[in-house]
Protein backbone atom coordinates (compact mmCIF):
# COMPACT_ATOMS: atom_id res chain seq x y z
CA UNK A 1 0.00 0.00 0.00
CA UNK A 2 2.56 2.35 1.05
CA UNK A 3 5.39 2.00 -1.85
CA UNK A 4 3.64 4.18 -4.97
CA UNK A 5 2.52 7.03 -2.94
CA UNK A 6 6.20 7.91 -2.81
CA UNK A 7 6.71 7.52 -6.54
CA UNK A 8 3.18 8.44 -8.04
CA UNK A 9 4.08 12.38 -7.18
CA UNK A 10 7.69 12.42 -7.61
CA UNK A 11 8.25 13.97 -10.86
CA UNK A 12 5.34 16.79 -10.00
CA UNK A 13 8.31 17.67 -6.75
CA UNK A 14 10.83 17.86 -8.94
CA UNK A 15 9.89 20.36 -11.67
CA UNK A 16 10.43 23.95 -11.81
CA UNK A 17 8.35 25.51 -9.16
CA UNK A 18 5.71 28.30 -10.30
CA UNK A 19 4.27 31.37 -9.07
CA UNK A 20 3.39 31.10 -5.32
CA UNK A 21 -0.23 30.12 -4.62
CA UNK A 22 -1.93 31.08 -1.20
CA UNK A 23 -0.97 29.33 2.17
CA UNK A 24 -3.21 26.91 3.16
CA UNK A 25 -3.37 25.37 6.79
CA UNK A 26 -1.85 22.08 7.10
CA UNK A 27 -4.77 19.18 8.29
CA UNK A 28 -3.64 17.77 11.63
CA UNK A 29 -3.63 14.34 9.90
CA UNK A 30 -0.09 15.38 8.47
CA UNK A 31 1.58 17.36 10.98
CA UNK A 32 4.93 16.67 11.21
CA UNK A 33 6.22 14.23 13.71
CA UNK A 34 9.79 13.19 14.88
CA UNK A 35 11.91 10.13 14.05
CA UNK A 36 11.73 7.38 17.28
CA UNK A 37 13.33 4.49 17.99
CA UNK A 38 12.71 1.64 16.33
CA UNK A 39 10.16 -0.89 17.79
CA UNK A 40 11.38 -4.66 18.46
CA UNK A 41 10.28 -6.92 15.71
CA UNK A 42 7.73 -9.15 17.02
CA UNK A 43 5.96 -12.27 14.89
CA UNK A 44 2.76 -11.23 13.38
CA UNK A 45 -0.39 -12.81 14.20
CA UNK A 46 -2.15 -15.05 11.27
CA UNK A 47 -3.07 -13.09 8.84
CA UNK A 48 -6.17 -10.77 9.29
CA UNK A 49 -6.03 -9.54 5.63
CA UNK A 50 -8.70 -10.00 3.32
CA UNK A 51 -8.48 -10.20 -0.69
CA UNK A 52 -10.04 -7.73 -2.24
CA UNK A 53 -9.56 -5.25 -5.22
CA UNK A 54 -10.17 -1.51 -4.09
CA UNK A 55 -10.64 1.76 -6.21
CA UNK A 56 -9.76 4.99 -4.99
CA UNK A 57 -10.80 8.16 -6.33
CA UNK A 58 -7.93 10.74 -5.91
CA UNK A 59 -8.05 14.84 -5.67
CA UNK A 60 -5.87 17.89 -4.78
CA UNK A 61 -6.45 18.31 -0.60
CA UNK A 62 -4.42 21.38 -0.23
CA UNK A 63 -1.49 23.22 -1.83
CA UNK A 64 1.04 25.24 -0.22
CA UNK A 65 3.35 28.03 -1.40
CA UNK A 66 5.79 27.19 -4.58
CA UNK A 67 4.08 24.04 -5.14
CA UNK A 68 2.90 25.07 -8.78
CA UNK A 69 0.04 22.80 -8.13
CA UNK A 70 -3.62 24.06 -8.55
CA UNK A 71 -5.52 20.65 -9.45
CA UNK A 72 -4.95 17.03 -8.61
CA UNK A 73 -6.83 14.70 -10.12
CA UNK A 74 -6.89 10.78 -10.45
CA UNK A 75 -7.75 6.82 -9.29
CA UNK A 76 -5.83 4.50 -7.75
CA UNK A 77 -6.36 0.70 -8.35
CA UNK A 78 -4.93 -1.90 -5.27
CA UNK A 79 -5.22 -4.91 -5.46
CA UNK A 80 -4.43 -8.09 -2.47
CA UNK A 81 -4.11 -11.51 -3.53
CA UNK A 82 -4.16 -13.90 -1.65
CA UNK A 83 -1.86 -17.12 -3.15
CA UNK A 84 -1.74 -19.79 -0.46
CA UNK A 85 2.30 -19.40 0.53
CA UNK A 86 2.46 -15.13 0.17
CA UNK A 87 0.19 -12.18 -1.10
CA UNK A 88 0.64 -10.58 -4.26
CA UNK A 89 0.01 -6.93 -4.19
CA UNK A 90 -0.82 -5.26 -7.48
CA UNK A 91 -0.96 -1.54 -7.17
CA UNK A 92 -1.60 1.33 -10.07
CA UNK A 93 -2.13 5.73 -9.57
CA UNK A 94 -3.17 7.44 -12.44
CA UNK A 95 -3.01 11.15 -12.04
CA UNK A 96 -3.98 14.43 -14.14
CA UNK A 97 -1.46 17.44 -12.73
CA UNK A 98 -2.63 21.04 -13.86
CA UNK A 99 0.46 23.70 -12.50
CA UNK A 100 -0.51 27.38 -12.11
CA UNK A 101 1.56 28.37 -15.33
CA UNK A 102 -1.63 26.40 -17.32
CA UNK A 103 1.00 23.14 -17.68
CA UNK A 104 -0.67 20.11 -17.36
CA UNK A 105 0.75 16.44 -17.30
CA UNK A 106 0.34 12.68 -16.32
CA UNK A 107 1.83 10.31 -14.37
CA UNK A 108 1.06 6.38 -14.29
CA UNK A 109 2.90 4.62 -11.59
CA UNK A 110 1.87 0.48 -11.19
CA UNK A 111 3.78 -1.86 -8.67
CA UNK A 112 3.22 -5.06 -8.12
CA UNK A 113 5.18 -6.72 -5.62
CA UNK A 114 5.04 -10.82 -4.01
CA UNK A 115 5.94 -11.13 0.00
CA UNK A 116 6.02 -14.83 1.46
CA UNK A 117 3.46 -14.76 4.56
CA UNK A 118 6.59 -15.51 6.99
CA UNK A 119 8.12 -12.00 5.97
CA UNK A 120 11.40 -13.21 4.74
CA UNK A 121 11.10 -12.74 0.77
CA UNK A 122 9.86 -10.09 -1.68
CA UNK A 123 9.97 -9.61 -5.00
CA UNK A 124 8.69 -6.37 -6.96
CA UNK A 125 8.84 -4.75 -9.81
CA UNK A 126 7.77 -0.46 -9.86
CA UNK A 127 7.37 1.41 -13.59
CA UNK A 128 6.86 5.08 -13.39
CA UNK A 129 5.92 7.17 -16.92
CA UNK A 130 4.68 10.46 -17.56
CA UNK A 131 3.12 11.71 -20.10
CA UNK A 132 3.21 7.86 -21.97
CA UNK A 133 6.69 8.07 -21.42
CA UNK A 134 8.56 5.66 -19.15
CA UNK A 135 11.05 7.39 -16.72
CA UNK A 136 11.63 4.81 -14.13
CA UNK A 137 11.78 0.96 -14.04
CA UNK A 138 12.46 -0.93 -10.96
CA UNK A 139 13.20 -4.47 -10.66
CA UNK A 140 14.77 -7.03 -8.29
CA UNK A 141 14.29 -8.99 -4.86
CA UNK A 142 14.79 -8.92 -0.84
CA UNK A 143 15.71 -11.50 1.58
CA UNK A 144 15.91 -11.79 4.96
CA UNK A 145 17.74 -14.00 7.43
CA UNK A 146 15.25 -13.91 9.61
CA UNK A 147 12.05 -12.20 10.94
CA UNK A 148 13.90 -9.34 12.99
CA UNK A 149 17.25 -10.12 11.09
CA UNK A 150 19.33 -8.97 8.47
CA UNK A 151 18.84 -9.65 4.71
CA UNK A 152 19.84 -7.90 1.66
CA UNK A 153 18.33 -6.45 -1.43
CA UNK A 154 19.30 -7.10 -5.09
CA UNK A 155 18.23 -4.89 -7.86
CA UNK A 156 18.25 -6.35 -11.73
CA UNK A 157 16.93 -2.82 -12.84
CA UNK A 158 17.41 -0.34 -14.05
CA UNK A 159 20.41 -1.42 -12.83
CA UNK A 160 22.51 -4.04 -11.38
CA UNK A 161 22.95 -3.59 -7.21
CA UNK A 162 22.83 -5.31 -4.03
CA UNK A 163 23.21 -3.93 -1.01
CA UNK A 164 22.70 -4.98 2.71
CA UNK A 165 19.16 -4.28 4.85
CA UNK A 166 20.09 -3.88 8.44
CA UNK A 167 18.56 -6.02 11.19
CA UNK A 168 14.66 -5.07 11.53
CA UNK A 169 14.01 -4.42 8.03
CA UNK A 170 10.20 -5.59 7.63
CA UNK A 171 8.46 -5.85 3.96
CA UNK A 172 5.12 -3.96 3.10
CA UNK A 173 2.53 -6.40 4.47
CA UNK A 174 4.87 -7.67 7.17
CA UNK A 175 4.84 -4.44 8.75
CA UNK A 176 0.93 -4.32 8.16
CA UNK A 177 0.20 -6.83 9.71
CA UNK A 178 2.22 -5.88 12.66
CA UNK A 179 0.64 -2.12 12.63
CA UNK A 180 -3.16 -3.71 12.60
CA UNK A 181 -1.50 -5.85 15.49
CA UNK A 182 -0.81 -2.79 18.02
CA UNK A 183 -3.47 -1.40 16.88
CA UNK A 184 -5.60 -4.41 18.35
CA UNK A 185 -3.74 -3.63 21.71
CA UNK A 186 -3.78 -0.18 22.13
CA UNK A 187 -0.23 0.84 21.32
CA UNK A 188 -0.53 4.64 20.60
CA UNK A 189 3.25 4.66 18.22
CA UNK A 190 5.59 2.02 17.07
CA UNK A 191 8.44 2.65 14.53
CA UNK A 192 10.09 -0.04 12.18
CA UNK A 193 12.44 0.23 9.10
CA UNK A 194 10.43 -0.85 5.86
CA UNK A 195 11.67 -1.76 2.57
CA UNK A 196 9.31 -2.07 -0.35
CA UNK A 197 11.39 -2.18 -3.73
CA UNK A 198 9.89 1.55 -4.30
CA UNK A 199 13.74 3.49 -4.15
CA UNK A 200 16.74 2.64 -4.63
CA UNK A 201 18.41 3.56 -1.68
CA UNK A 202 17.29 1.28 0.72
CA UNK A 203 14.60 1.16 3.96
CA UNK A 204 12.50 3.63 5.57
CA UNK A 205 12.31 4.51 8.89
CA UNK A 206 8.24 4.41 8.89
CA UNK A 207 6.90 6.13 12.25
CA UNK A 208 3.58 5.27 12.98
CA UNK A 209 0.67 6.98 15.37
CA UNK A 210 -2.51 5.00 15.83
CA UNK A 211 -6.05 6.99 17.09
CA UNK A 212 -9.43 6.64 16.46
CA UNK A 213 -10.81 6.73 13.00
CA UNK A 214 -11.55 10.06 11.63
CA UNK A 215 -15.28 11.14 11.30
CA UNK A 216 -16.63 10.78 7.90
CA UNK A 217 -16.37 13.51 5.54
CA UNK A 218 -19.86 15.32 4.63
CA UNK A 219 -20.55 14.99 0.70
CA UNK A 220 -18.56 11.41 0.30
CA UNK A 221 -20.11 9.46 -2.21
CA UNK A 222 -21.04 6.11 -0.78
CA UNK A 223 -18.58 3.30 -1.65
CA UNK A 224 -20.41 0.29 -4.27
CA UNK A 225 -19.70 -2.97 -4.47
CA UNK A 226 -19.06 -5.86 -1.55
CA UNK A 227 -19.43 -3.53 1.47
CA UNK A 228 -19.95 -5.91 3.38
CA UNK A 229 -15.83 -5.96 3.78
CA UNK A 230 -16.34 -2.73 5.09
CA UNK A 231 -18.86 -3.62 8.26
CA UNK A 232 -18.14 -4.80 11.94
CA UNK A 233 -14.52 -4.43 11.75
CA UNK A 234 -12.29 -1.86 14.49
CA UNK A 235 -10.94 1.11 12.66
CA UNK A 236 -8.46 3.73 13.66
CA UNK A 237 -7.08 6.82 12.39
CA UNK A 238 -2.97 5.67 11.48
CA UNK A 239 -0.36 8.33 10.09
CA UNK A 240 2.56 7.09 8.97
CA UNK A 241 5.99 9.44 8.52
CA UNK A 242 8.39 8.20 6.07
CA UNK A 243 12.41 9.24 7.22
CA UNK A 244 15.14 8.29 4.64
CA UNK A 245 17.08 5.05 6.51
CA UNK A 246 19.88 6.87 9.27
CA UNK A 247 17.91 10.38 8.88
CA UNK A 248 16.50 10.97 12.03
CA UNK A 249 16.01 15.06 11.50
CA UNK A 250 13.03 16.27 12.39
CA UNK A 251 11.02 16.72 9.31
CA UNK A 252 10.18 13.44 7.22
CA UNK A 253 9.90 13.35 4.06
CA UNK A 254 6.65 12.50 3.57
CA UNK A 255 3.27 11.56 4.93
CA UNK A 256 0.17 9.21 4.76
CA UNK A 257 -2.86 9.04 6.80
CA UNK A 258 -5.24 5.95 6.49
CA UNK A 259 -8.39 5.18 7.90
CA UNK A 260 -8.03 1.82 8.37
CA UNK A 261 -9.85 -1.43 9.13
CA UNK A 262 -8.88 -4.29 10.89
CA UNK A 263 -8.86 -6.40 7.58
CA UNK A 264 -6.77 -3.88 6.25
CA UNK A 265 -8.87 -2.14 4.22
CA UNK A 266 -8.24 1.68 3.88
CA UNK A 267 -11.52 3.66 3.57
CA UNK A 268 -9.86 6.72 2.80
CA UNK A 269 -6.19 8.21 2.74
CA UNK A 270 -4.66 11.24 2.53
CA UNK A 271 -1.16 11.38 0.90
CA UNK A 272 1.12 14.70 2.25
CA UNK A 273 4.47 15.44 0.29
CA UNK A 274 4.96 18.66 1.79
CA UNK A 275 4.15 20.88 -1.24
CA UNK A 276 1.21 19.15 -1.49
CA UNK A 277 -1.43 16.64 -0.20
CA UNK A 278 -4.26 14.41 -2.22
CA UNK A 279 -6.52 12.88 -0.84
CA UNK A 280 -7.89 8.96 -1.91
CA UNK A 281 -11.75 8.13 -1.34
CA UNK A 282 -12.76 4.33 -1.52
CA UNK A 283 -15.38 4.31 -4.05
CA UNK A 284 -15.52 0.34 -5.24
CA UNK A 285 -14.13 -2.61 -2.81
CA UNK A 286 -14.53 -5.99 -5.04
CA UNK A 287 -13.58 -9.65 -3.02
CA UNK A 288 -11.54 -11.44 -4.24
CA UNK A 289 -11.43 -15.70 -3.94
CA UNK A 290 -9.28 -17.37 -1.78
CA UNK A 291 -7.49 -20.06 -3.00
CA UNK A 292 -8.13 -23.75 -1.80
CA UNK A 293 -4.15 -24.38 -0.33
Amino acid sequence: MLALWISAATEAQQRPQATQQPQVDQPQAAQRSQATPTSPVEQPPDSVLVPNRATYDMKLAIARPNSGIVEVNGNMVLETVDSCDGWEIKQRIKLTFLRNDGEEFETDSSFTSYESKDGLQLRFSVRNAQNDEVEEELRGRADLEALGGKGRASFTLPEVRSFELPAGTLFPTTHLALILKHAREGDKSVSYKVFDGARLDGAFQVNAVIGRPPRPTPGTPPTRGDVSLLRNQPAWSVRFAFFANGDQGAQPEYELALDLLGNGIARSMLLDYGDFAVNANLVQIQALPRPKC
